[in-house]
């Protein structure tokens, strides 16, 4: 019998533009994420971070 994992991880790119960090955008695994974040760090002048948490799995 194999492991079976009961949570995925989800990741965020959150933008904090001075009224608190809001998501600016979901991503799918943490590459995407990485990605994301480059681009968002290029493009604003508002700190951005990624924020990783993670989902039960329904059955």
């Amino acid at each position: 019998m194999t492991y079976k994992r009961k949570t995925k991880d989800c990741y965020a790119i959150e933008g904090n533009c001075g009224y608190g960090w809001d998501i600016e955008c979901n991503c799918e695994d943490r590459a995407d994420a990485k990605a994301q974040l480059k681009t968002y760090r290029e493009n604003v002048t508002y700190p951005v971070r990624i924020k990783k948490w993670r989902e039960r799995i329904s059955d």
